[in-house]
């Protein structure tokens, strides 16, 4: 299967997707923006050629989505207007543009080099998704000791950012050359550096797919299940009710009034319970769906 970005017009999109069924493939998300629509899907690889015909038919722009199905967290120290400018957009929108679900957590106790930490619920908050990616600043000394700390207690693949030319703790991908500059990252060069950024953040991307590929049910087809079965999931006001991760599903509905009937849905034949764990996620309303093997 091979992940891909259709970008182009909301007349004509339904033919695109329909496409996309037909061949086998599965939409991952799908985001509209007044006359544009963004749509996130995987095809067989077999197939890659029809759909880019139907793509130029429909005069849309087709390119591939490394990181479509995966959740990261991009991590900074503050977002506070005392701290700025730093570049937690920049990177955070580039992830995206490369087919990442991206949500940005701004810690509260994350500023001084030896006071920095993190806290209870943000531990569990970042936990939750596939990669995290921290941006620290300038300072040699400060990113030094602050990188250690920050990411102690995290259990998912980390990729980490700063200025200075560092030995990073183990287990730890480190991007240098990438601080807190004056301004957008525009130019070539800093394009270049965000290009380092979604590298590092692909590679462990793969990492971790290779660990939950033997699965024969992907989370693209539990998520069409969850869809189909579970139709209050269309009320949902979130652009992306049913968030595919690597390892399972973030499904935005209540945990106290459908965990049972999430563990309920029919997969083939078998219920997801027997799958995968369903649980409570810290985010309130929202609730996790993880296969066994990511435990």
């Amino acid at each position: 299967m091979i992940p891909l970005i259709f970008n182009g017009g909301v007349y004509g999109h339904q033919e695109f997707e329909d496409l996309v069924h037909d061949l086998g493939g599965f939409v991952i998300m799908k985001n509209f923006a007044q006359t544009e629509v963004t749509i996130f899907f995987i095809v067989p690889d077999e197939d890659i050629e029809r759909v880019k015909e139907k793509a130029l038919e429909l005069k849309a722009e087709l390119k591939e989505a490394p990181l479509a199905g995966s959740e990261i967290a991009v991590v900074v120290p503050t977002i506070s207007i005392y701290h700025l400018p730093h570049h937690s957009c920049d990177v955070a929108e580039y992830l995206r543009r490369k087919g990442a679900k991206t949500n940005m957590v701004g810690l509260s106790r994350g500023v001084g080099k030896r006071l920095s930490r993190l806290t209870a619920f943000e531990r569990d908050l970042i936990n939750e998704h596939d990669v995290a990616v921290f941006l620290f600043g300038n300072f040699k000394e400060c990113v030094s000791e602050k990188i250690g700390k920050m990411v102690r207690d995290i259990t998912i693949p980390v990729v980490a950012t700063g200025f200075p030319k560092i030995e990073p703790p183990e287990g730890v991908e480190y991007v240098p050359n990438l601080g807190r500059i004056v301004g957008k990252f525009s130019r070539d060069s800093d394009i270049e550096l965000l290009e380092n950024v979604a590298k590092a953040v692909e590679r462990q991307v793969e990492k971790r797919r290779r660990i939950f590929e033997r699965f024969d049910v992907p989370p693209y087809y539990l998520k069409v299940e969850i869809e189909n079965q579970i139709p209050e999931i269309e009320e949902s006001p979130s652009p992306a009710p049913v968030t595919v991760k690597i390892d399972g599903l973030r499904v935005k509905l209540p945990y106290e009034k459908f965990a049972e009937r999430i563990r309920n849905v029919r997969i083939l034949d078998f219920k997801l319970e027997d799958i995968c764990n369903v649980l409570p996620s810290v985010v309130e309303g929202h609730t996790l769906v993880r296969f066994w093997g990511a435990f």
